[in-house]
């Protein structure tokens, strides 16, 4: 851990502590103190000039500022990072107000607290590898090959029942004589819990004692990104990560528009070859990192929604967005991985999470099963948020869960200037309550090209506070700025003016962008009442909300709050899991006990179609509003509170 610095700005005399070598520019967003920034970051427009009063600061790119500055000790803030305790003057022609008054408690607490999976996973994983050397065959003991193999498994292991495919006694007879009956054998277990007992699958010979590690692959496979780990089966240690986009987003952005091509010819092989198409980059990629040979892999655990699990395995998902919703299957049996187009050892093979309906699947079954919820007295709100929001309420007694549609507004999706999280997206905002100037932080410090999903949600709580915004989610005509202006899609807010933008042209958000933005709030929202009211609960009944997905670590839970996104509650109940889907597909791998444990978890979750549910829509129809029209489920928000400052 960074050891913590102090940073004290002046003239509004704010203290927060931070890490050592922090961006001096996100110190005073975090801090609340506003510094113009039109650039974002890049270094470009100089205008993030503060003076170090006293400390030391690490500085780059300080071309813009002129040698008598310099020796003043003035430096660009976008270009300094924090080396010791720090006293900074901000120049009084850039002096503004602070933008949310908060203390050091609660500028602590504003994002969620970062959380591991409560599951320990035994060593035990879903492969046994034997040494066995059998004696050779003679006249008076002329058994098969394959028998010989396993009356030895039997007798000498106590490993039984045991099968095999034809495609491992093809190469079975070759491969045993190779060392002199000296070979190790590689079986799959699968567990019958119902018998107490385990079936074997033998899966690969390998001529003589095999020594190297066994491997496994564990892979989220989400709408937009493919993520991969590579996992030690002896020690339960990841040996590297990697991701990628999925490649089928050339194909649509989101389920339903893939569904609409896997029904076009030959749609559906090319989504399926797509995806497998970036998941054998993952494995290049983890193989190069680790410096592990390809045929270590025994086995691939995958987690994805419903839809993305149909088109991994090549599944026809018509019926998935027809009414009754009907997946092709929910639990499917171990896949060989060759079959599905995955460079991967022979005999190795494809382990898909189950899921439990058409748009709750085998990732939110994997993220419950990693944040341990379905073995804990607490009463737990788990979200995902994305293109197609997920969310489960209850604990050990109950699980009832849902999906709803929310759009891809987060995801920068459906605005004029959204866009991912990338290089360039402006992340950071805080807008000066007085001239209504906004300071920008963008990704990388490279000049803006748009705005990624934690700046939409900072900069609509920050405009909604100020007055900028009414609670419908319209603009305020009665500004003294320039920034407020009509557009072409009527009233419009400029972020960027199109000289400071990577773009070359204003970047900015309309009424029509906000429509797309409550839209998507309130579809989360009234996702969580609905399923809490069905429960008997309200969100102040909640003991924790755990928050899952890349986007959620950048969510700042003070902005959420205020635009409607997540319950007002206290911030100390949210936590931060990451990527639960990829932590429940590693635990599996390590620990075989617990893909058996996923299957009860499924099918102990109460899905609710949140389309057919008359009270969904009352529900979404009252969060189209700032925060909600129910001002009692957001007491400690106050729309326009800056205004009056």
């Amino acid at each position: 851990m960074p050891e913590k610095r102090r940073v004290r700005f002046l003239p509004d005399d704010i203290t927060i502590e931070v890490p050592a070598g922090q961006l001096l520019l996100d110190v005073a967003l975090e801090a609340g103190v506003f510094i113009p920034a039109a650039c974002g970051g890049s270094g470009a427009c100089a205008q993030c000039k503060v003076k170090v009063v006293e400390g030391k600061v690490t500085s780059l790119a300080m071309e813009k500022l002129d040698p008598a500055a310099r020796a003043e000790g003035f430096v660009l803030a976008c270009q300094s990072r924090v080396i010791s305790d720090l006293l900074i003057e901000v120049p009084k022609s850039k002096v503004g107000r602070k933008v949310i008054p908060r203390d050091e408690q609660e500028r602590k607490i504003s994002m969620a607290t970062p959380m591991e999976s409560p599951v320990v996973p035994q060593i035990d994983p879903m492969t046994i590898r034997v040494f066995m050397s059998p004696d050779a065959p003679k006249l008076e003991d002329n058994t098969s090959d394959y028998e010989r193999i396993v009356r030895t498994l039997k007798i000498d292991h106590d490993i039984f029942p045991v099968s095999a495919d034809l495609e491992i006694l093809k190469e079975l007879p070759a491969e045993i004589r190779k060392d002199n009956w000296k070979f190790s054998a590689c079986l799959r277990v699968d567990p019958i819990p119902h018998l107490n007992n385990n079936l074997y699958k033998l899966i690969k010979i390998t001529p003589g004692h095999l020594t190297k590690p066994r491997l496994a692959v564990a892979i989220d496979i989400g709408t937009t990104s493919l993520w991969g780990e590579l996992v030690d089966l002896e020690t339960g240690a990841v040996l590297a990560r990697a991701s990628r986009y999925n490649p089928q987003i050339s194909m649509g952005d989101d389920v339903i528009s893939r569904i609409v091509f896997a029904l076009k010819r030959d749609g559906l092989d090319r989504l399926q070859q797509h995806v497998v198409k970036g998941l054998n980059e993952i494995i290049e990629e983890l193989l190069e990192k680790s410096s592990q040979p390809r045929d270590s892999i025994n086995y691939m655990v995958a987690a994805g929604n419903t839809v993305m699990t149909h088109l991994f395995l090549g599944l026809y998902p018509r019926f998935l967005r027809q009414t009754p919703y009907v997946p092709a299957a929910q639990n499917v049996e171990p896949v060989s991985a060759r079959s599905l187009g995955l460079e991967m050892p022979a005999g190795s093979y494809v382990m898909v999470f189950p899921g439990v309906a058409s748009y709750v699947g085998g990732d939110i079954v994997a993220g419950v099963l990693s944040n341990g919820m379905w073995q804990s007295d607490e009463m737990t709100l788990f979200i995902d948020i994305g293109t197609n929001g997920e969310i489960v309420a209850g604990n050990k007694d109950l699980l009832m869960t849902a999906s709803c549609s929310a759009g891809p507004a987060f995801e920068g999706g459906g605005l004029q200037y959204g866009m991912r999280a990338a290089p360039g997206a402006v992340e950071g905002i805080l807008i000066d309550p007085d001239t209504l100037e906004p300071m920008l932080k963008t990704i990388d410090g490279k000049p803006a090209i748009g705005i990624c999903g934690s700046g939409i949600i900072n900069i609509v709580s920050q405009m909604l506070l100020i007055g900028i915004l009414n609670q419908n989610g319209k603009f305020a005509h009665d500004l003294s700025t320039n920034r407020i202006r009509k557009g072409k899609s009527g009233y419009e807010y400029v972020i960027c003016w199109s000289k400071e933008s990577g773009l070359g042209e204003d970047i900015t958000l309309s009424e029509v962008d906000l429509d797309n933005i409550l839209r998507a709030k309130g579809a989360m929202f009234s996702g969580y009442l609905c399923l809490l009211e069905k429960i008997g609960l309200s969100v102040d009944d909640l003991d924790k909300v755990i928050i899952a997905g890349a986007f959620g670590s950048f969510i700042n839970l003070d902005h959420s709050v205020n635009i409607g996104l997540l319950p007002d509650i206290p911030k100390e109940k949210f936590l931060f899991i990451g990527n639960s889907s990829l932590k429940g597909a590693r635990l599996a791998a390590i620990d075989r006990s617990l893909m058996e444990k996923s299957r009860d978890i499924a099918r102990a979750m109460t899905n609710v179609e949140l389309s057919e549910d008359p009270a969904y829509m009352d529900n979404f129809m009252a969060a189209l509003f700032l925060p909600h029209t129910r001002a009692e489920l957001f007491p400690s928000v106050k729309p326009g509170l800056l205004k009056h400052l």
